[in-house]
């Protein structure tokens, strides 16, 4: 007993470390799981090995005695009066037996599992916690309603109609399911449940109607099925989803304790009482998040109209090296600007950016200090004065904005995780006091794409009906505040969610203290322009 009581402990030791829900945030802690997994397993598998050798040696040791019980017949007066096997009987108990028992309960496997268990946590391995399941669950769900994918194509490994993964289980659209209702999204919490009941009943009729012991019962998915299409508003349904309940485990507390509700929500439903839905309210925040979404998936564009002044061109900016190495500029936006340079940032810098940070990367807070699920990633910072390799990449920052660094930030890293995003925001400060040092407000952001995305992870700019794909090498260059240096609301922008693949960007932020002489303020107040924006949601 005390040899499965180390085993357990091991495994909780190991799967209880990790108390700030990291792993969803970022794809990059991804690949340290996996190692984990792999340790895991190969230690479990050890631990196993020596339980079957010593299965072996009891099997072995358990013959050995069953041939004495048998040798010894019907006549155990005349077996036993021969001294020498009255001399067996007494050394098997004293011996043989204690030593078998030893065997069974000896305590070395497991000591070894759990030393090698504890080396993991010496090195700094971490488990995923709940917090990371909700986590990836709430990506999931972001993904099929920022892209539209139904959850039956997901359910079966498809995104965007290519297939890039096995068919979820009956546990796991359970599991999938029973989070997104615990995080209130009820509507996919309802479709990954029913996805659940489908691959049951495949389960059932593949064994021919004859039920085994399962992890996930049908009385489990019918619970939170009921109770969703109840915050759905949806009263009907919740109440005949628990009469099903109840036909197949009459005893179900759940069952019996919510089927009143649910019937009250069925006779409002059924006489066309107005029912208040919980799971949607047309709030600004609401408002805002569609409109985001509808510039991520496409839905939204730029009219022709407003494309058809847009360029592409080479520029100099007035930089005598750039007259025969010009950069690629290519217009999204004329007013506020908004532009792509391309190939301004090489792979061997990247290489370099990428070693330097993507093991001290920490998971991104929100403008308050707290982590939020509207930013769901990692990040860090490089410092360009400790790292000499940066200075050409400094150098270009100079000449493509013509600001100085002197009162800019430092460079960000971040990598976006499992549906992966950041919401729609503002890099200004509206009441920026001492947020920024003295520095003044974030007059300019330039953020660098540097790795392909396969599917995703746009930068959306829903007022301006914006959506910039990432492109390896290039990067994207706005300005946050009006040439009054009064605060542009129309920039208020956000990545979209990862869909499939590893987002990785750096950000630089260019304050407006000491820009007097490089981006002279105008003379005259245009923050008229996107005012009405300010408080549109």
């Amino acid at each position: 007993m005390k040899s499965l009581q180390l085993v357990v402990l091991s495994i909780l030791t190991v799967f209880s470390r990790n108390t700030n829900g990291d792993y969803y945030t970022s794809i990059t802690s991804l690949g340290d799981l996996l190692q984990m997994e792999i340790r895991v397993t190969s230690n479990f598998e050890k631990y196993m090995e020596a339980m079957e050798e010593i299965s072996r040696q009891v099997n072995d040791t358990l013959k050995h005695l069953e041939r004495f019980v048998q040798d010894a017949g019907e006549d155990l007066e005349d077996y036993y009066g021969n001294p020498l096997n009255a001399y067996k009987i007494i050394n098997r108990f004293v011996l043989d037996w204690q030593n078998l028992n030893k065997t069974i309960f000896d305590e070395r496997p497991a000591q070894a599992y759990l030393q090698n268990q504890t080396m993991l946590l010496e090195e700094g391995y971490s488990a995923p916690t709940n917090e990371d399941l909700l986590g990836a669950s709430k990506g999931l769900a972001r993904l099929q309603r920022t892209y539209r994918q139904e959850t039956v194509d997901v359910a079966e490994g498809d995104l965007m109609g290519f297939n890039f993964s096995e068919n979820f289980t009956a546990s796991e659209c359970y599991w999938l399911g029973s989070n997104l209702y615990e995080a209130g999204e009820y509507k996919y919490a309802a479709e990954w449940l029913i996805q659940a009941r489908v691959r049951l009943a495949q389960q059932l009729k593949a064994s021919n109607g004859t039920s085994e012991v399962a992890e996930v019962t049908d009385v489990h998915v019918l619970a939170f099925l009921a109770a969703s299409m109840y915050y759905l508003g949806k009263g009907k349904l919740a109440l005949h989803f628990n009469d099903e309940l109840l036909v197949q485990d009459p005893l179900n507390t759940h069952g019996l304790e919510s089927r009143a509700l649910y019937s009250e929500r069925a006779f409002d439903d059924r006489h066309g009482r107005p029912v208040e839905t919980l799971d949607i309210t047309m709030s600004k925040r609401f408002e805002l998040d569609s409109l985001f979404d509808y510039v991520c998936n496409g839905d939204l564009q730029q009219t022709p109209g407003e494309k058809r002044d847009l360029r592409c061109r080479y520029v100099h900016n007035n930089v005598p090296f750039c007259f025969i190495a010009p950069f690629r500029k290519e217009e999204l936006s004329q007013d506020p600007p908004v532009a792509y340079y391309h190939e301004v940032i090489y792979d061997s810098e990247i290489e370099r950016i990428l070693n330097e940070t993507e093991h001290n990367v920490q998971r991104s807070m929100v403008d308050n200090g707290t982590f939020s699920d509207v930013r769901t990633s990692q990040n860090t910072w490089i410092d360009f004065e400790e790292h000499s390799f940066l200075n050409n990449l400094a150098q270009r920052l100079r000449d493509i904005t013509g600001l100085i660094l002197e009162t800019a930030e430092l460079l960000q890293v971040a990598n976006y995780g499992i549906g992966g995003h950041y919401g729609a925001h503002y890099d200004f400060a509206e009441e920026p006091g001492d947020v920024f040092d003295g520095r003044g407000n974030r007059l300019l952001t330039a953020l660098f794409y540097i790795n392909d995305v396969e599917l995703g992870g746009a930068t959306a700019f829903p007022y301006l009906r914006l959506a910039v794909p990432p492109i390896k090498r290039s990067m994207v260059v706005w300005y946050n505040m009006h040439e009054s240096l009064e605060l542009d609301y129309r920039t208020k922008h956000g990545g979209c969610p990862v869909l499939v693949g590893s987002k990785w960007i750096c950000n630089e932020w260019f304050h407006e203290a000491h820009q007097e002489f490089t981006r002279p303020c105008g003379v005259e107040r245009d923050g008229y322009k996107s005012l009405k924006f300010k408080d549109l949601y």
